[in-house]
This record gives structure tokens, C-alpha cells and sequence, in this order.
């Protein structure tokens, strides 16, 4: 009776989806952020991502850009525009995945880049989340970029975020302002308030740098060369 019992069990075990133990099983998850910029010229900004698959392989979808209050994209110095991203990504080792993708961008003035993307993304020590992503556009231009973010909980609520972010480009890219080598630096600093888990209003301070040739480009259409942004937004997921 017992061993009938035992079977019984396991076959409505193996049966159902809410009760199987399935390693295969997918899920998925929706990331949004918009923000608020003030400056001498503010704008509004938006990051959105999401993803389907398993513990192993994701599709991820990726998009982010600002723009500016007169409508106008804003190209942060050929780094960005709006950028639309799509990645199949895959587990290599704890808490660290590795992607490739495509990339289409489309940039104030109507221009438009397209390119394939590979890097990184996962949990550092001392929990810092970093992604570097390397990619080539359809001009040729090689380019990668370094992300950096930090959870700093003041209280179970209350968490202050450091980040940092920069680029490089192998070659110049004047249609769109990119210059080559170090284009862009920013940092600083969002403190949210997790009202619940899944969405948090923030506020913040941001400071954008173009260097080298970037820099030359953003002076001669007529754009300061570095931006101090007071930020405040709002975050979510589900």
C-alpha cells in the first residue's frame, strides 16, 4: 500500500505545474525607470528592460534615451540616442551571465546606427552590479561601455544608489557627435524610497562629462562640454 501511495504521490508531483520541481521552467520580469532632469536644459529619461527564460538562457529586451523639452533627442555626446537592445543571454558561472544581441539606435536629426552587441552582467564582490558590452555599428565604429551601481541600504526602506558609467569608441562618428577614445563619463548618486519592493520614487544628482574629440563636437554645435542634473524619478518592477 505504501509503495502505491508513494507512486500516486509522485506521479501527480510530476504532473502539475505548480507542484513539479522543474529547472526548465520559465519566467519572466519587467524593469522601468523614468526621470525628471533638471539643468540649464532638462530633459526627461527613461531605461526600461525585461526578460524571459529560465535560471539558465533569457531573451532580454532592452530600451533607454532622453528627451529633451523642445522634443529633441538627445544624443549624450553619440552615446547613447534612443537605444533599443535585444539579447539572448545565458548563465556562466554564479550570479553572472554572458549576452549577445542586436543594437538600433536612432539619434536627433534622423540618423541612425545599427550594431551587434556581447558583454556581461552580474554581482561583483561587495555587491556592486556591473555590465560591460562591447559592440561594432554598421559605420564600423567599435565601442564599449562600462556600467557600475551600488545598493547602499540607510535603512529597510531608504537606500542610496552610487553609479557610474562610461564609453569609448574606437573611431570618430561626427553625424552623431561621437568622438574617439574616453566619449563620455557620468556619476552620481539616487536615493529611492521602496514604498513597496516594486516601486520606489527617488531623487538624485548626476554629473556628465564628454572628453577628447566628444567634448570638440558638443562645443562646436553649440553645447556645454559637461552638465551638473538634479534627478528625480521614479522605479519599478514586476
Amino acid at each position: 500500500m505504501r509503495i502505491v501511495t508513494k507512486g500516486l504521490v509522485a506521479l501527480v508531483l510530476s504532473s502539475s505545474p505548480a507542484l513539479a520541481m522543474d529547472d526548465q521552467a520559465a519566467y519572466w520580469r519587467v524593469d522601468a525607470l523614468v526621470e525628471r532632469r533638471v539643468s540649464a536644459a532638462p530633459d526627461t529619461a527613461w531605461q526600461g528592460s525585461a526578460w524571459i527564460g529560465g535560471d539558465t538562457d533569457k531573451i532580454r529586451v532592452e530600451s533607454s534615451g532622453v528627451l529633451g523639452d523642445n522634443g529633441r533627442i538627445d544624443n549624450e555626446g553619440g552615446t547613447r540616442g534612443i537605444d533599443n537592445r535585444l539579447y539572448y543571454s545565458r548563465l556562466v558561472a554564479p550570479f553572472w551571465d554572458a549576452k549577445a544581441g542586436v543594437q538600433m539606435s536612432v539619434f536627433d536629426g534622423g540618423e541612425t546606427r545599427a550594431g551587434f552587441l556581447a558583454g556581461i552582467e552580474g554581482v561583483a564582490p561587495y555587491d556592486i552590479h556591473l555590465e560591460a558590452v562591447a559592440g561594432v555599428s554598421n559605420t564600423g565604429v567599435v565601442s564599449a561601455r562600462l556600467e557600475l551601481r551600488y545598493d547602499l541600504l540607510l535603512t529597510q526602506k531608504l537606500i542610496a544608489q552610487p553609479f557610474v558609467e562610461a564609453m569609448v569608441a574606437s573611431t570618430d562618428d561626427a553625424a552623431i557627435g561621437l568622438g574617439s577614445g574616453l566619449s563620455r563619463i557620468e556619476g552620481g548618486l539616487r536615493l529611492r524610497y521602496e514604498i513597496e519592493k516594486e516601486f520606489a520614487p527617488f531623487i538624485g544628482v548626476g554629473f556628465e562629462q564628454f572628453t577628447g574629440p566628444t567634448a570638440d563636437f558638443a562645443a562646436a554645435n553649440g553645447e556645454p562640454s559637461s552638465r551638473l542634473r538634479f534627478l528625480a524619478g521614479l522605479r519599478g518592477w514586476f
